[in-house]
């Protein structure tokens, strides 16, 4: 069988085979596509065609990896014709017996029709935008972040949060409802993202399957209690925009803080947000990260909170390790990898009862989901955590067993590979 994936990036293999080092974005894609080969060896070939900015043609055993520099760009009301017939001349050429499109966020899933050559296309559902729309500022107010939105992006691009969400509404949500119009087969793994499909496409067929993760998360036990930072909390890359809800995790600190002097926060991605900068490094950052900033001071934990950059796979696996607990605070997800992460890592978790969150952690039985943008709740069970570490440990160590199943390689690629075969017989 010759399979096509369509990407927004180019795969962390690709990546450091022409030698612009490890990225840590995609690595699921990458995860994926490593199941497939170790399952069915060299029985089949593939194309992936990226939309990366940076342009590529490589080929790895049976593999190619391929981009036409686009980049994630959101177009009108066509996408431009001269990308079209790029995209199409590969797809005609490669000849594929199914195409895999990764993602209904981005142009590359709402081309012509023709562009796919009449070939059977399924979309994987990663986000859905018109579920986040409501949540991309976070439930902030205008108000509460007025005096961050003066940066050299807003008077170069006109961009704050505000801007960013109407940009969604006007932009990309119709351009994702498109995406679901112009195809008939969805993959996912939650309740929720079956729903949206039924919802935005009701005669869709959909395929369940659930994600592989990171390699590196699968290697054997890596917690040791003894080496648990007491009342230390790890919370993946929340600080980028206000959906995945840092805020409010800064606010649980601060309630913990006068019961709790020596709690720790360390958030992935978050450099920014604790490092002293000069005046154009504050003039340059984003208004959210402003905010952070200004919040972290106003609530006296600058102490307590760790900024930490974008980690690798390792690096993660390592803080996990390291951490009391795992908190999960967005304002909506489909189904986070970081909560997966986490449970095979064995970290006791908390999320937030939102999206597809319950179809990987079960209240009460795997870790505990709590409302979102609710501080004082999720300080709160943060402090039973804290209190009860057997429990936690109990919740953390059944979140493993069903973690074990739902991200299992093998079958996974079996259920990805069995969705292709029917797509191709019907």
């Amino acid at each position: 069988m010759r399979i096509l994936w369509i990407t927004s990036r180019l795969l962390p293999d690709a990546c450091r085979a022409m030698g612009w080092g490890e990225d840590v974005v995609g690595g699921w894609m990458q995860s994926q596509l490593n199941a497939l080969l170790r399952t069915y060896g060299n029985v089949h070939e593939y194309l992936i065609l990226s939309s990366d900015r940076r342009r590529c043609d490589i080929t790895i055993g049976n593999v190619r990896h391929r981009s036409f520099g686009e980049g994630n760009r959101t177009y009108g009301r066509r996408v431009p014709a001269k990308v079209e017939a790029e995209a199409r001349s590969v797809i005609s050429s490669f000849d594929p017996d199914v195409i895999h499109i990764h993602g209904t966020e981005f142009f590359y899933g709402r081309m012509s029709p023709d562009v796919y050559c009449g070939k059977p296309v399924v979309v994987s559902l990663q986000g859905i935008l018109q579920g986040y729309l409501p949540y991309v500022c976070g439930a902030l107010s205008r108000g509460e972040v007025f005096w961050q939105q003066f940066n050299i992006r807003r008077f170069l691009f006109g961009s704050t949060m505000f801007n960013e969400q109407s940009f969604w509404r006007d932009n990309r949500v119709p351009q994702e409802e498109l995406v679901f119009k112009t195809h008939r087969c969805f993959m996912g793994r939650t309740t929720w993202d079956r729903a949206w499909t039924k919802a935005l496409n009701p005669v869709a067929r959909y395929f369940h399957v659930n994600e592989t993760l990171r390699d590196f998360f699968y290697s054997g036990d890596r917690r040791s209690q003894t080496a648990i930072r007491p009342h230390s909390i790890y919370c993946s890359a929340a600080a980028g925009y206000p959906l995945k809800g840092a805020h409010i995790l800064l606010r649980a600190i601060a309630y913990l803080k006068e019961k709790y002097p020596d709690i720790s926060l360390r958030i992935c991605a978050a450099e920014r947000v604790t490092r002293p900068g000069s005046l154009i490094s504050l003039l340059k950052a984003d208004q959210y990260t402003s905010y952070l900033r200004c919040l972290v001071r106003d609530l006296g934990i600058r102490p307590n909170i760790v900024g930490l950059p974008r980690l690798t796979a390792d690096m993660v696996a390592e803080e996990l390790s390291r951490a009391e607990i795992f908190v999960l605070p967005s304002f909506c997800e489909n189904s986070p990898n970081s909560l997966g992460e986490a449970q095979l890592v064995e970290t006791p978790a908390i999320a937030t009862f939102v999206g597809g969150t319950s179809s990987l952690l079960r209240d009460g039985v795997d870790g505990r989901l709590v409302p979102p943008g609710d501080p004082a709740t999720l300080a709160d069970m943060i402090d039973w955590y804290f209190a009860h570490p057997e429990d936690a440990r109990k919740y953390a160590v059944a979140a493993r067993e069903q973690a074990l199943v739902r991200h299992d390689p093998r079958l996974n690629a079996e259920a990805t590979m069995k969705t292709y075969e029917e797509l191709v017989k019907s």
